[in-house]
């Protein structure tokens, strides 16, 4: 199988659990570039975080795919190539039922991070994101202008399960659910995910899909591991990836990555 391009999920796949990338990874992941694979880092994380990790990898100007395939940016210039959302009315709507159910809620616009008030997991989950909210208030529940996700928190995964079914039933046609890692249901535009944001690329690139290689650890990453001509979900990743994924590789821990991306180089 020829591979021409390589989309790395960030959180829990190539990062480890300390949120760093080994100098290894990075160096494999250089060699792959220069080797004329196209290297796409395609994660959840908002535009700004999601650049600072990327940034660190050197490059280049490359495509980042970011908030699990709503925007793709340039990762040096900025330019974007795909910028997509919820219509204001339609996020005002599930953001009013959050408030009627006590769903604890967070949005982005413009790559910023919303809530109406402090509640403490602005502070807990810190660790992804590199700006801190702005409480709007009132105003949160009203949006003026397209919005990029949806969050909602819940250290219970009966709570998220609820949360979930309760969103799907109501604005389903409108919307896709994912649970993307930890205590997170991140709820975006229907027909957003990685794996459209990948083919969106590889139709501007002149790739074939089956060309792809990808890593995964999360349902947002689902989408992506089936539709990838090779796919592998690092040791610890959940089930629902696993089972996606055409092979398993290492941990995110133990480099996994970097060293299926290695194989790959010395064929």
């Amino acid at each position: 199988m020829s591979i021409r391009m390589i989309a790395i999920d960030l959180d829990g796949t190539l990062l480890h659990d300390d949120m760093s990338i080994s100098e290894y990874s990075r160096q494999v992941i250089r060699r792959a570039s220069e080797a004329g694979y196209r290297v796409v880092v395609a994660t959840g994380r908002m535009w700004d975080s999601a650049q600072r990790k990327v940034k660190s990898l050197h490059l280049g100007n490359v495509p980042l795919i970011c908030y699990t395939g709503a925007w793709i940016m340039m990762s040096e210039t900025g330019e974007p190539l795909l910028q997509q959302g919820l219509d204001p009315k339609l996020a005002s709507d599930i953001l009013l039922e959050s408030k009627r159910q006590g769903w604890q809620a967070t949005s982005f616009m413009d790559d910023l991070i919303y809530m109406d008030a402090p509640n403490g997991t602005e502070v807990k989950y810190a660790k992804y994101r590199s700006k801190k909210p702005i409480f709007v208030g009132e105003e949160f529940y009203h949006p003026k202008k397209l919005v990029t996700r949806i969050v909602f928190a819940n250290p219970s995964a009966e709570k998220r399960n609820e949360i979930r079914r309760a969103v799907e039933e109501k604005f389903g046609p409108h919307v896709d659910v994912v649970f993307p890692g930890d205590d997170f249901v991140d709820v975006h535009k229907k027909g957003v995910n990685k794996a459209e944001a990948v083919r969106f690329l590889c139709e501007k690139e002149g790739i074939s899909t089956d060309e792809v290689m990808a890593f995964g650890n999360t349902e947002n990453d689902v989408p992506l591991l089936k539709m990838a001509g090779l796919s592998y979900a690092v040791a610890n990743a959940d089930e629902v990836a696993k089972k996606a994924a055409s092979h398993l590789c290492l941990s995110n821990e133990e480099d996994g990555v970097a060293k299926e991306i290695e194989k790959l180089l010395d064929r």
